[in-house]
Parts: C-alpha cells; structure tokens; sequence
C-alpha cells in the first residue's frame, strides 16, 4: 500500500501537462481509481458476507452452483466461471463441504471427475442470502444513477475484453 501511495503521489505531483504522454498518465491514473475503488467496495462487501458466514470467494460458488441449478457443475466447471485454479477451487470446495454447504457426487460420464451441488441448507442460505445481498449492493451503487451503472458496465466489460487480448 505504501508503495502505491507514493508512486499515487509521484504521478501526481508530475501531473498529466508535463507527462509526454498524457494518455499514459491517464492510464495510470484509471488503474489506480479503480484498484481503490475496488479495494473499498471489497471491505465493504466483505464486512456484509460475514454476517452471512461467507467470503467473497464462497458466496460466488454458491451463487454460480444456485444459478446452475441440478445437477450442479464440475470442479473444473465452476474453477472456470470463478476464474480461480484448479488448486484454488479444490481448497474453496473443501471449505464450503465442511461447512455442510456443498456435497461430491460422481460425475455422470467421467468417474475421475465430481459434480458439485448444494446441500439444502445452502438453498436455504442462497435464497435468504440473495435478496439482503442485492439490496445491499444497490445501496453501495446509489451513488450512480441508472446511466452512469450502463455507462460504467460497459465500460468495464470493453476493459476485460481488451485485458484478455493482453
């Protein structure tokens, strides 16, 4: 953080008129508006999660495994929609089954593989869990209108295009 900080001030202190190139200064300074911005938003979301018994990471594999429906997804399945390794959804995938949230079943047409599915006390957890968290989440958008939220999707979903060009 303190490297951030000051390399923050030092672009600052440069400020765009004297930088040769004031798009890369632009640059620069999009990247670190967004990584605060970000980092603000994840406390928050964070701190709302725990009143749940969720992080971040296990409230978007419960969500993603809701959304999917029966009979679940495979480890590898959901390692992808997480965009997380598969060493990283093994751990997530043990956590959340000690948890009581998540069961292995063997996979139909691959017996290497295992489909997750939620238990029912996650149905339970999901379905109370979704309402309060999407009410939550457009209390921590309020500051955007509808226009700037389009404005802004849109504008995030042309950089994660560009970044996977990258």
């Amino acid at each position: 953080m303190l490297i951030r900080l000051q390399y923050t001030r030092g672009v600052s202190a440069i400020g765009p008129k004297t930088l040769a190139n004031r798009d890369r200064y632009i640059s620069v300074r999009t990247a670190i508006e967004m990584t605060e911005a970000f980092q603000a938003l994840e406390d928050l979301v964070s701190t709302h999660l725990a009143r749940f018994g969720l992080s971040w990471p296990k409230s978007k594999a419960l969500v993603e495994l809701h959304m999917a429906g029966d009979p679940g997804l495979s480890q590898s399945e959901l390692s992808r929609k997480l965009r997380v390794s598969r060493a990283n959804i093994t751990g997530l995938i043990d956590r959340l089954e000690k948890d009581g949230l998540v069961v292995r079943e063997s996979h139909p047409s691959d017996k290497r593989a295992f489909r997750v599915c939620l238990t029912e006390r996650a149905e339970g957890l999901v379905n109370a869990f979704l309402p309060v968290h999407s009410q939550f989440l457009h209390k921590a958008m309020s500051g955007l209108d509808t226009g700037e939220k389009e404005s802004l999707i849109s504008l995030l979903q042309k950089l994660k295009k560009g970044l996977d060009d990258i």
